[in-house]
């Protein structure tokens, strides 16, 4: 971990700043500790972490160890687009030199191909297991990233911290949804803008488990028309659309300044 992250890190669970014991960042009030394994520090908790987020975690952890061949042939036998998305639109977003980036659910690190060598990268997922092949994705691409073991419900930074906060194909797995955008919007710096790119047929699932908003599962349209429902109050510039492949959507709002 380098030395000036322990100054945008915080505990995830009541917000106060971190010191570092050792191998371990402690925090300083309430003295809980999150150890730091393989360089990566880990902030995942049972007791604050909800069973479907767990699942996910037990999920990703098993299958991590074929995940990249999954995305490099599903495209080859009609299966899946995510690898067109991230060429074709996270390789374009306008990104400033020197920007501070974090993706929430990273994976295995491969949308950190297609930004900027410029720009200062972080990534956080809730399965180690990714997050050790992340680790070594970016060492063979001689790319730099620093990686963090946690849910994207609770995000540990402070408030403000980031340029551009964005999550691909994650929001359809979150226990709450609306937490884990909001926590998005939390951890980005006013004006800055906050990205969410998901399957298509997954906002209907998405609103399909949230009992006030069900009513918009009943097809793709209702569903997508809702999606800027799951932004927090005040957020500005809100916009939805489908992206060419037309199996995924992306949600994207702007932090008034």
């Amino acid at each position: 971990m380098h030395p000036d992250t322990l100054s945008i890190l915080c505990n995830p669970y009541n917000g106060e700043p971190l010191m570092l014991e050792d191998k371990t960042l402690v925090g300083v009030s309430s003295g809980q500790r999150f150890p730091i394994r393989k360089g990566i520090p880990s902030f995942v908790s049972v007791k604050h972490t909800p069973r479907r987020n767990r699942f996910w975690q037990w999920l990703y952890d098993r299958v991590a160890f074929a995940y990249d061949f999954v995305l490099k042939v599903g495209p080859r036998i009609n299966y899946g687009t995510e690898q067109k998305v991230r060429q074709e639109y996270i390789a374009n977003l306008e990104i400033e030199s020197g920007a501070k980036i974090l993706e929430v659910g990273v994976g295995s690190a491969d949308n950190f191909q297609f930004l900027p060598v410029n720009c200062d990268c972080y990534g956080l997922d809730i399965s180690w297991n990714m997050l050790l092949r992340a680790q070594r994705n970016l060492t063979t691409w001689g790319r730099s990233a620093q990686l963090f073991h946690a849910d994207g419900q609770y995000i540990p930074f402070h408030d403000n911290t980031f340029d551009l906060v964005f999550q691909m194909a994650v929001l359809q797995h979150y226990a709450d949804p609306f937490i884990g955008i909001r926590e998005m919007a939390r951890t980005t710096k006013p004006g800055a803008a906050v990205i969410v790119i998901d399957e298509v047929s997954a906002a209907q699932r998405t609103f399909k488990r949230l009992p006030a908003h069900a009513q918009f599962a009943r097809d793709k349209a209702s569903a997508l028309e809702a999606l800027p429902r799951l932004v927090p109050h005040g957020m500005r510039d809100i916009k939805a659309e489908i992206l060419p492949s037309g199996e995924f959507y992306a949600l994207e709002f702007r932090k008034p300044t």
